[in-house]
């Protein structure tokens, strides 16, 4: 194998949504036929495995315990014998409920075919309303929280329209530097998925030092983003839904690069998605803003603003008399 298999670990509380999410990434319009998916379930019945069987993708059921413990064994064989037979891309593992992403990590590390694969990122799902009351579930709620490269906050459409706000601010002050979306069925972006976490970072461009820049052939954001209208392909689909809030700002003249990044900077946390090409006269950069974090690449090609926002209960007018101040004088 000359090149590692990337793993992505999805995790979450019981009933927070994790097959959902599944079932949404395998609706994505890519190419899954070089990902695998194992499914892990307590029980000795396979429930979640029969409900999307039919949707085109390997399965493989490890059920009757736990990967982080009691089947940590089956688990390293598991994907042993799929790196032989497949050699896949990507390896996609739903934990269960009360598994522990750390150390399901730590089996996939110890295992011997360590070399051959890469824990590329944890996607941890959330049912919203169980922030209220996150005491009462130990600390395995927050390891699970802690170690996600992305939270997704699930079941935002049965909350009230303050406490999105609120929540997502205090999500972020438990746990400084996570990447947190809201979302409803956990219909998601495919670049959140796919995004390499280790990228993003918060209100800083290429022009920093030591700084990795993404190329334009790196999955996970080009190829779901249309250059033309600025916008993403899934947006509206995905966004669909009450109190979620989606507009775009088109500007020919170049922005003002100090005013523009501190307007990512001072993004509130219900902003959360911000996409696209930023003109600042002198050369054309690519803006990926997810959840709070930010990535910035090379663009070549598109020579003014096109921008893409993602929001909930927002007023939009606000953000586009921001983004206009944002224009060179």
């Amino acid at each position: 194998m000359n090149k590692k298999t990337k793993i992505i670990l999805l995790s979450g509380f019981l009933g927070s949504g994790k097959t959902t999410l599944l079932k949404h990434i395998m609706s994505f319009d890519i190419d899954m036929s070089d990902t695998v998916i194992i499914m892990n379930e307590i029980g000795e019945v396979g429930i979640d495995g029969m409900l999307i069987k039919n949707m085109g993708t390997d399965i493989v059921e490890l059920t009757s315990g736990c990967i982080c413990c009691s089947m940590s064994d089956d688990l390293q064989e598991s994907i042993e014998e799929l790196l032989e037979r497949f050699g896949p891309r990507y390896i996609m593992i739903e934990a269960t409920g009360v598994a522990d992403p750390e150390a399901v990590s730590r089996a996939i590390a110890d295992a011997d075919f360590k070399d051959h694969v890469e824990i590329y990122k944890t996607l941890t799902v959330m049912d919203a309303e169980c922030w209220t009351v996150r005491d009462v579930f130990g600390t395995l709620f927050f390891r699970q929280l802690k170690q996600a490269d992305t939270i997704i906050l699930n079941k935002t459409d049965l909350l009230e329209k303050d406490e999105i706000p609120r929540y997502l601010k205090e999500i972020h002050e438990v746990i400084p530097g996570s990447q947190v979306i809201p979302a409803v069925k956990c219909r998601i972006e495919p670049d959140v998925v796919w995004l390499k976490p280790e990228t993003l970072d918060r209100g800083k461009n290429p022009s920093d030092a030591n700084r990795r820049e993404i190329q334009p052939n790196d999955l996970g954001i080009f190829p779901y983003f249309d250059s033309k209208t600025g916008t993403g392909r899934h947006q509206e689909k995905i966004y669909a839904d009450t109190n979620f809030v989606t507009f775009s700002f088109s500007e020919s003249s170049p922005l003002d690069e100090t005013a523009f990044n501190r307007f990512v900077e001072e993004m509130p946390w219900e902003l959360f998605r911000l996409k696209g090409m930023v003109n600042f006269g002198d050369r054309t950069l690519m803006i990926n803003s997810v959840g709070g974090k930010t990535q910035w690449a090379p663009w070549e090609g598109v020579f003014e603003t096109r921008l893409a926002f993602v929001g909930w209960n927002i007023d939009p007018d606000e953000y586009l008399a921001r983004m206009k101040a944002c224009v060179k004088k």
